[in-house]
């Protein structure tokens, strides 16, 4: 692989190597041979084939290995050039999230409702609560706008609708986010500055974006209309745009594009501009229909979130989360006003679960996430609770000592007794399925754990603090230090600032010159950022950034083209955790 991206760059080195030595002649040969060649079989994770009849009467199959599934023995260009339908089929986890809160809704009003999938489509279009919670950014957990950067942009139009949310989709792309068209639309959107068209021809395909090329489909309009390609040329222009050059035929339809658009009385350095604009934009070109589908999507998300925020945050934290960890969605349910508990034996389901205590709304963990918990033991709990009493539990449940203790630590028991107490019950104690214990355990209550140390005992056990998010611990340095949030990144560019988060991943890289950097990725109560941390403050601060935090971090706010997000640029770090700094 390395000769072939070598001889594409520059042949001559391995030239000189092959005629200075023969011995080179035999590899480099080898290595042509096997330049360009299939090096393994897969299968494309959601690719479907259809055919009008029996599908071996026009295309070869074959089993995939390990996975039992009959696939062709074509690619997907084989297939395409032998006409027959491919679809493309994938999953997307937002989908069942409002799966989920629809089937909640209509298990309360089945008079009103016929199926879930009613409760969706009844969902209006223009609702003023949903328009503001989307207007303000208030996203995160509904499908495609919960980054920072989208939050960011629906905030900076102030979109309260889905046609907004279907702009700022298409505005959140590189091509648009390169050619700097992102930043023209909004002041255009805003009525900061007047819509301005390289020529009087583009008005009519482009009014409805300001003036931009945000769609695939104006690509198309521009070259079929103005530029005189038929639609199958006009397409493949697209497709050429998007790095599927097909060689010297780009040339070509650059060419006849440029000529359709002086026929049309346009000057060819215009005529140019819009080539480049739209080479600038197609091959990161969003369509339409894809916007539109999205952002439809993304409403009925922020409308469920908007009226039942726990039946929402619990599907968005049962599926796995989305964008953020789920440390950032349990912070952003106790945000909303809803409790989050660890796991419980007399309340848990294997995944998240929202119940109503008292009226009042409340996201329980699975099970499932206690490390060690076996699915048999889960079984059993499911089959015999509840549970008024940990000798009822040991009895009917029979679990390992590990997994007694793991639940007890994170809080699993929790109304039984207080941690301290269920500890020392179990520490010395044994028991046997369906035996009662001959005497009670009758030992003195304790006093309960700390709100640290429960945190300290559900990051081990769950892998992260639910009653607590770590920051919440250490209130008074941050606020002291006069942090800024994550949110509010993007309204400080150029400032120095101080931000607070708890490390997500991090990746040490070596410069040029040898020297180690670091590239941080933090949460905090309101979503994540990005920090960079380069050679001289790394070896500075090095033994402080020990450990996952949480960190106190100044730095410089910089802006991140290409993404469009803000990011710090590391002065000074403090670790917040005494137990891993120095």
């Amino acid at each position: 692989h390395a000769f072939g991206d070598h001889a594409h760059s520059d042949q001559e080195p391995f030239a000189a190597l092959e005629s200075a030595n023969p011995r080179y002649q035999g590899v480099f040969e080898q290595a042509r041979r096997l330049l360009d060649q299939p090096r393994h079989l897969s299968m494309h994770p959601g690719g479907i084939l259809v055919a009008p009849g029996r599908i071996t009467d026009l295309v070869p199959v074959m089993r995939s290995g390990g996975k039992g599934v009959t696939i062709t023995q074509y690619d997907l260009e084989g297939v395409a050039r032998f006409g027959l339908v491919k679809i493309d089929l994938l999953g997307i986890r937002g989908l069942s999230v409002l799966g989920d809160v629809a089937e909640a809704i209509y298990s309360w009003r089945r008079s009103e409702f016929t199926n879930a999938m009613q409760v969706l489509q009844s969902i209006p279009l223009d609702e003023e609560d949903t328009a503001s919670v989307v207007c303000a950014g208030g996203t995160i957990g509904c499908f495609q706008i919960e980054s920072p950067g989208m939050r960011a942009t629906l905030r900076e139009i102030e979109a309260d609708s889905p046609a907004d949310i279907m702009s700022a989709l298409a505005l959140y792309r590189p091509g648009p986010l390169r050619g700097g068209l992102r930043d023209a639309f909004v002041r255009r959107f805003k009525g900061l500055e007047p819509v301005e068209h390289i020529h009087q021809v583009l008005e009519p395909l482009l009014a409805e974006s300001y003036g931009v090329i945000l769609y695939q489909e104006q690509v198309l309009r521009i070259a079929h209309e103005l530029g005189g390609l038929n639609l199958a040329d006009a397409d493949l222009l697209r497709r050429a745009m998007s790095h599927f050059d097909p060689g010297e035929q780009m040339k070509t339809l650059q060419q006849r594009f440029l000529a359709g658009f002086q026929q049309r009385g346009v000057p060819l350095e215009k005529a140019e501009q819009v080539w480049e604009m739209m080479a600038a934009f197609a091959g990161y070109g969003f369509p339409k229909a894809h916007a539109a589908s999205y952002a439809l999507v993304a409403w009925q998300a922020a409308w469920c979130k908007t009226h039942f925020p726990a039946e929402f945050m619990n599907a968005v934290l049962a599926n796995g989360g989305g964008y953020y960890s789920q440390r950032v969605y349990l912070s952003e349910a106790r945000r909303l006003g809803l409790r989050t508990e660890p796991p419980h034996i007399n309340h848990s389901g294997r995944q998240f679960r929202v119940t109503y205590p008292q009226g009042e709304a409340c996201l329980y963990m699975g099970l499932e996430q206690v490390i060690g918990l076996t699915r048999q033991t889960q079984e059993r709990i499911f089959a015999k609770r509840p549970f008024n009493s940990l000798n009822e539990f040991l009895t009917r449940v029979d679990p390992r000592k590990v997994e007694l203790e793991n639940l007890v630590r994170c809080g699993a028991l929790n109304g039984l007794a207080s941690i301290p107490t269920l500890l020392k019950s179990i520490s010395a104690g044994t028991w046997r399925k369906n035996q009662p214990a001959l005497f009670s355990w009758q030992s003195a209550e304790e006093q309960d754990w700390s709100m640290e140390e429960k945190a300290r005992a559900q990051e081990q056990i769950l892998g992260v603090s639910v009653n607590v998010h770590p920051l919440e611990l250490v209130t008074a340095q941050t606020q002291a230090a006069r942090v800024i949030s994550s949110n509010d990144l993007i309204q400080k560019m150029g400032e120095s600032v101080v931000i607070a988060g708890s490390r997500m991943t991090s990746r040490r890289v070596r410069t040029a010159k040898g020297e180690l950097m670091l590239f941080l990725t933090l949460e905090d109560l309101d979503g994540m950022l990005s920090v960079v941390i380069f050679p001289q403050i790394y070896r500075h601060f090095r033994e402080e950034l020990r450990g996952n935090g949480p960190f106190l971090i100044r730095g410089v706010v910089e802006w991140d083209q290409e993404l469009a997000e803000a990011w710090l640029r590391a002065e000074k770090v403090r670790n917040l955790n005494p137990s891993t700094a120095t």
